[in-house]
């Protein structure tokens, strides 16, 4: 990881060693340090510090056109820090929209300036404190607590996200007077001003009229494959997550096809706890390894290996991600069973994770938009394909056409209405699936109507069209979970790399129409196409989707009494025991159901609001060093 300690004084950081201490914790091998008038550089032993023409940079993360960069500014393509410091004396300004990669950077002007900047779509996490005469950043949290930044949380904004209101475009962060770079952007500081550049807007999706599917099919083809081989270039001992989703076995596809001559790819596919009942949601599909293992099997150059199935419980390891990255995540409840992966490729001596969590978002959108876009443009055979079609959907036309196509285009009151008449336990999903309690809630809608913002479950619909779904995914692109891929990263020595967010994969993506996702009754329909011949038609034509947390009632089960006791010690907390229901929590926890039935009333109240309210308290545990949380 990176850091930049800033004296406006031009004096040296007092605190210079503290950070360096800070940012090296999890690491083996000491922080280079650059400490020049003022301004301290400092690059953890995978990062790299460089300069050019009297601008001194680093840089965390990777650079996927280098060499393109590296010739037009007749350099060579070793250190990172060093082209992006060329390219920043080159090109001023626009030195960020002509690098493409997955970065975040922090540079010193010869002036005195500090710029930070970070890659749109995907990039490691930047933040900042600007004050009291001098600037701290770094992608640590904890950085900037050991130079001198105050400690103090943004409750305000814990209830945000406990309402699902991610807030991911804003500039604030998780504690008071710490402001974070967003994607796509720089900030420029100097003595007494800042300067917010949001440089980076999205594509715009094109017209159907002028699709030409079979040129996007081979298109999107050639920049998977592109993507694939920028990142085994990259990585030195990778090894791929594999589901039997579209998503992984597209790119674990097209790493295989770059793979050099003699070399051996280790793949992992994770499964459901060993206490799963095997039962699956109707349209989902919990345990992914039989069709992930057929694919595994068709590749003789691919080692597949299950992770281990003793997951645990949801909060597992939560205090020491809370501790890696200083940032209450409250989605880390999701994403449990990522342990055993990271476990299994530390077992197998991997150094980075390849990834395709970016696939749902682009090449293999459902294009769910389609039940209000082709509504609106008259296309009836489009849209009664697509909703006769919907997996695991089993309502009558009529009343799909109703929900999915109609509903969504009423005002926001006859929703409700509706909602509320036909689901009366869902009338308010906010109340259903967070754990805030009604004080907390109405405070925090009272907040998010004055900034016009508003949780993600408030008035839940699909995005009714597909520049909607767009400018949705652009804007909930940086949320914390960039925070815990840098604290798995951490814990485990695994760096991830997402292929799906090669940049110009995403934009292509994006460029597209509905068309290329949603027609003919097949929803995901660019990715099956990119699949013919590449993944087995058992995994291309599947309709159901992959279930994580599955097995959240065996997860849940045994630590009941443990929720139970970490609740009833929260009821004293200043802010837990306002902000929790702690009263209706502990009642699910006491009436649980002897399994799981897949309803909105039952299921996802407590997989929902339980974890999210026990994170609340183990983060602030590690706040405030507290053992009963």
């Amino acid at each position: 990881m990176i850091a930049a300690l800033r004296k406006w004084s031009g004096e040296p950081s007092p605190r210079l060693e503290d950070a360096r201490k800070a940012l090296a914790r999890y690491v083996s091998g000491a922080a280079s340090v650059r400490d020049e008038q003022g301004l301290a550089l400092l690059a953890g032993p995978r990062d790299f510090l460089g300069c050019s023409e009297g601008v001194q940079a680093a840089l965390t993360g990777w650079i996927d056109n280098a060499d393109e960069i590296a010739e037009l500014l007749h350099l060579e393509a070793v250190n990172p820090a060093a082209l992006y410091a060329a390219a920043l004396a080159a090109w001023g300004e626009d030195a960020d929209r002509r690098i493409i990669g997955n970065y975040a950077a922090i540079a010193g002007w010869g002036d005195g300036r500090l710029r930070l900047a970070r890659s749109p779509w995907s990039a490691p996490p930047l933040y900042y404190r600007h004050a009291d005469g001098e600037s701290i950043a770094s992608p640590l949290m904890r950085v900037l607590f050991a130079a001198g930044t105050p400690r103090e949380p943004d409750y305000e904004r814990m209830v945000d996200e406990l309402a699902f209101d991610w807030r991911c475009i804003e500039e604030t962060a998780w504690h008071k007077g710490v402001l974070r770079v967003p994607l796509g952007a720089t900030v420029t500081l100097s003595e007494g001003e800042k300067i917010l550049d949001r440089w980076y807007t999205p594509p715009v999706p094109s017209g159907g009229a002028s699709y030409d599917e079979g040129h996007a099919v081979e298109r999107a083809r050639e920049l998977l494959d592109e993507a694939a081989r920028k990142a085994l270039a990259w990585a030195a001992k990778p090894a791929v997550t594999l589901s039997a989703g579209l998503d992984s076995p597209l790119v674990t596809a097209s790493l295989l096809e770059s793979l050099p001559e003699g070399r051996r790819l280790p793949a992992i596919t994770f499964v459901p706890d060993r206490g799963w009942d095997g039962r699956d949601e109707p349209g989902t599909l919990g345990d992914e390894s039989t069709l992930a293992g057929e694919f595994a099997a068709q590749q003789p150059r691919l080692d597949w290996h299950r992770a281990s199935d003793d997951v645990g419980p949801f909060d597992r390891r939560a205090r020491e991600v809370f501790a890696a990255s200083e940032v209450f995540a409250q989605g880390l409840g999701n994403v449990g069973m990522m342990h055993c992966v990271y476990e299994k490729a530390r077992e197998l001596g991997c150094d980075t994770m390849l990834t395709a969590d970016m696939g749902n978002a682009t090449l293999s959108d459902a294009g769910r938009y389609g039940y209000c876009e082709y509504a609106r443009k008259g296309r009836w055979g489009e849209l009664v394909g697509l909703l006769r079609n919907r997996p695991g959907d089993t309502r009558p036309l009529w009343r799909k056409l109703l929900a999915l196509s109609v509903l969504p285009h009423l005002p926001a009151a006859p929703r409700k209405l509706a909602r509320r008449l036909v689901h009366p336990a869902r009338s308010d999903m906010t109340a259903l699936l967070s754990p805030l309690s009604p004080g907390a809630r109405a405070s925090q809608a009272s907040r998010a109507k004055s900034r016009g913002t508003s949780g993600e479950w408030e008035d839940f619909t699909h995005d009714r069209s597909r520049a909607d779904a767009v400018a949705r995914e652009f804007a909930n692109a940086d949320s914390s979970a960039f925070d815990v891929d840098l604290a798995f990263e951490q814990l485990y020595g695994i760096r991830k790399r997402d292929v799906m967010a090669y940049r110009p994969l995403v934009e292509f993506c994006f460029s597209l129409p509905l068309e290329a996702f949603a027609r003919d009754g097949v929803e995901r329909r660019l990715a099956r196409l990119v699949g013919k011949g590449r993944i087995p038609e058992a995994i291309r034509t599947n309709r159901l989707h992959g279930q994580h947390n599955v097995d959240w009632h065996a997860r849940m089960t045994p630590v009941r009494a443990e929720m139970i006791e970490t609740l009833e010690a929260a009821r004293d907390h200043p802010f837990l025991g306002e902000a929790l229901d702690i009263d209706r929590l502990v009642g699910l926890i006491e009436d649980w159901p002897p399994a799981t039935d897949f309803s909105w009333e039952q299921e996802w109240s407590r997989l929902a609001a339980l974890p999210r309210a026990i994170l609340a308290a183990r983060y602030l545990g590690h706040v405030e060093n507290r053992n009963d949380f």
